[in-house]
């Protein structure tokens, strides 16, 4: 009987244990909120203004347990022919928790809100101006109007670590909804955002040395309020391969690359930034066959898909040994749903590589190039060549049906998701 009251008595100290953190996520929420919302997630609260009661109401049933648990006390249990029962209510997982706060979020969103979400641009993309270096009423106004899902910084708009710090403050307080705040900063000699110069990849051997890397890479983003970092480089390159890509990458052998790639994906999002794996399907892949990929390029991306990256970016390099035609693989539903999604077992968030790019601009509009990207299954639309265009045009195809809201949808709860992920850790 002692061992059964012992194993009664660990179930419940794990249900209320669960039952503090499924609804934890909520009192922190308010507390970033009270202090000024500087993660910019003071939306949630009004989305979700009728927890209150029910944290109030679960605490006390949880303080009450485990007041319970400490005195030795058992809860009553009830026996039917020798089964034990309790009254006790299922209790969510972080997972079930994190589910429930996005799909709140969503139904308090309105079309073009979520459309809007899909989006990532640069702060001047965003202003008008000609080169950001501060957030105020102009941002302010701007976000207001263009609520988009992201704004991706570039060295530009740095000038020292105080202000960019109160630049990201700023604009994530003016939002009524979260962002990622994202830059691309890769290891190596490098010192843009005033981030400490380390090896380049193709100097780095070791996963330690990655890890050490990317941890500092992280950590200095981190304080400054970035929570996404368009690295690494999962690519692999010979030494006569892509010029821009010598000395980025980890190696021309995929079996030597993954463990390394992976990595740096996981020392960054240890430190709460958001790891986009730069970029699918990788520069060689042209005529190969998927059987190729699989057992070359793609393996560097299978390892940190495995263990839980965030994000990948999709390149406009076209897979015709797999596709059968030019289409860019940021515009291929074959490269984006098919492969990486169906085939590689990839959930998270799919970036496409920058819209702006004449791979696409010289063949699409900005309209034409997100609404293919959207069908093709991306997520965050990455810099359109022209945002309100490429915006007014996914509602438009959402309201002529050729996009379903609830396509809409899929991907803002995958973007929702990585963005709420840290708040329960």
């Amino acid at each position: 009987m002692k061992d059964e009251l012992t194993s009664r008595e660990k179930r419940r100290r794990r249900r209320v244990r669960n039952q503090i953190l499924a609804y934890a996520v909520t009192i922190i929420i308010i507390a970033l909120v009270i202090v000024g919302g500087y993660l910019g997630i003071k939306a949630v609260v009004t989305n979700l203004k009728n927890y209150n009661d029910k944290v109030s109401e679960a605490l006390e049933e949880a303080e009450a347990n485990a007041a319970s648990i400490e005195s030795g006390e058992a809860q009553e249990v009830q026996e039917q022919s020798g089964t034990e029962q309790t009254a006790q209510k299922p209790v969510q997982n972080d997972e079930e928790a994190i589910d429930e706060l996005v799909e709140a979020h969503l139904n308090e969103m309105t079309l073009e809100q979520m459309v809007a979400g899909m989006f990532m641009i640069s702060p001047e993309a965003l202003t008008g101006v000609g080169k950001a270096i501060q957030a105020g009423d102009s941002t302010k106004n701007a976000i207001s109007e263009k609520p988009v899902g992201g704004l991706i910084y570039s060295a530009s708009n740095y000038q020292s670590e105080d202000q960019f710090k109160q630049m990201l403050a700023n604009t994530m307080s003016y939002s009524e909804f979260p962002l990622f705040m994202a830059v691309a900063k890769e290891c190596g000699p490098n010192t843009d955002f005033g981030v400490e110069a380390t090896s380049p990849a193709s100097e780095l051997t070791d996963t330690d040395s990655v890890r050490e890397a990317y941890t500092l890479i992280a950590q200095k983003l981190a304080s400054y309020g970035v929570n996404m970092d368009l690295a690494p480089v999962a690519q692999i390159v010979s030494q006569d391969g892509d010029a821009s890509l010598q000395g980025r990458t980890f190696g021309s052998d995929a079996s030597t690359a993954a463990p390394l790639v992976n990595a740096a994906v996981q020392a960054m999002q240890e430190q709460e930034v958001s790891a986009v794996l730069q970029k699918f399907p990788g520069a060689g892949a042209g005529a190969k066959s998927l059987e190729e990929l699989n057992n070359s390029e793609f393996l560097a991306y299978a390892a940190a898909i495995e263990n839980g990256a965030d994000c990948i970016m999709v390149s406009h390099v076209s897979a015709k040994g797999v596709t059968g035609d030019d289409t860019p693989s940021s515009l291929s539903s074959v490269m984006i749903t098919d492969v990486l999604r169906n085939s590689l077992g990839f959930d998270g968030v799919v970036i496409t590589d920058r819209l702006n790019d004449t791979a696409v601009t010289s063949g699409h509009t900005s309209a034409e190039a997100a609404v293919a990207a959207i069908q093709a299954g991306a997520d965050i639309l990455l810099e359109p060549q022209n945002y309100d265009e490429a915006y007014q045009g996914v509602l438009q195809a959402v309201s002529d049906g050729t996009i379903t809201q609830e396509r809409i949808c899929e991907s803002l709860r995958r973007i929702y998701k990585v963005k709420y992920k840290n708040v329960l850790e």
